[in-house]
């Protein structure tokens, strides 16, 4: 009964054929699995089952793999509004004889930073480190990339804008067209970046500030301020232009989430020190001001392409 509320929990009751499984002492991992990302995707989400059939509580507290620069263990909350927000974890619980899940729209596992393409049937190891049973040799399967889609809207698209007064409702029909991206074209790369925050979230009587801006070849974070709130932007340039990543808080002043975005160590080390060095003549009441954005909102290239 167990194995099936698992992997119904998954969403795989139904071809059970389809499951795999790892054991480690009383623990077992039912159907590790990662929905296929979207070409060039530089994230992915990996979900699963872990049962604990001891009559001990046990705690999954890391997750390790050569697929990513970076794995963290996330959950989606979403609040009276029924706005879903990110936010990272330490650790998980998993009491005994009974089972955590990890789902689209709840907990899940985000692989950060990508460091090879994935492919439909691909078999991605990695190592769950648990606080009492130590570690386990588990294989992620790379599965349709149609519960990837459903992931990105549940746990990405429609996270919590209003801290930018930008709600995911308006961002799902964000305005372009008052944006002149041929204008732009002869803007150096700070006007363009100011040009394109400005475009997408000013508006009447609720001006955004944008500053300061940290430029890294094609990167760059970005503060912002909107009615008396603030967080920071990561951007990212490629053949069509500037584009939004994610907009975040305190992360976005630390290599290891740089790095996670898929900058080199040494990069994430100098655009790290930059970001800080770029905000500290500004005083700790506006560094404060940046960081209290909470959790992540990611947007990515087809959030600002929507409206074209």
């Amino acid at each position: 009964m167990k194995r099936f509320l698992a992997l119904l929990a998954l969403g795989l009751a139904a071809t059970m054929t389809q499951a795999h499984e790892f054991t480690l002492g009383d623990l077992e991992v039912i159907h590790p699995n990662i929905p296929l990302p979207a070409p060039g995707a530089m994230a992915a989400a990996g979900y699963m089952v872990v049962a604990n059939d001891s009559h001990a509580p046990e705690r999954l507290v890391a997750v390790r793999s050569a697929l990513s620069e970076r794995v963290m263990m996330h959950v989606t909350e979403v609040d009276a509004n029924g706005v879903a927000k990110m936010h990272p974890l330490q650790a998980v619980d998993i009491p005994e004889n009974d089972s955590a899940a990890f789902e689209p729209g709840g907990r899940h596992i985000m692989f950060m930073g990508l460091t090879a393409d994935l492919h439909e049937g691909d078999r991605v190891p990695a190592t769950l480190v648990f606080e009492s049973a130590g570690e386990m040799a588990v294989e992620f399967v790379v599965g349709p990339a149609d519960r990837a889609a459903g992931h990105a809207h549940a746990d990405h698209a429609a996270m919590d804008h209003s801290s930018m007064q930008h709600s995911a409702a308006t961002h799902s029909a964000m305005d372009h067209g008052s944006m002149d991206h041929s204008a732009m074209a002869g803007m150096s790369d700070p006007e363009q970046i100011r040009a394109l925050l400005m475009g997408t979230f000013d508006r009447p009587g609720a001006p955004l500030t944008v500053e300061p801006i940290t430029l890294r070849g094609p990167v760059a974070v970005a503060g912002w301020s909107q009615g008396g709130q603030g967080g920071r932007a990561f951007l990212r340039k490629d053949a069509d232009g500037w584009f939004v990543e994610l907009c975040s808080g305190q992360s976005l002043v630390d290599a290891a989430t740089f790095v996670g975005m898929g900058l080199g160590h040494a990069d994430a080390e100098l655009l790290a020190a930059e970001v800080n060095g770029a905000e500290a003549p500004l005083g700790a009441a506006f560094i404060a001001r940046l960081n209290s954005f909470e959790g992540t909102v990611v947007i990515g290239r087809q959030g600002h392409d929507h409206q074209h």
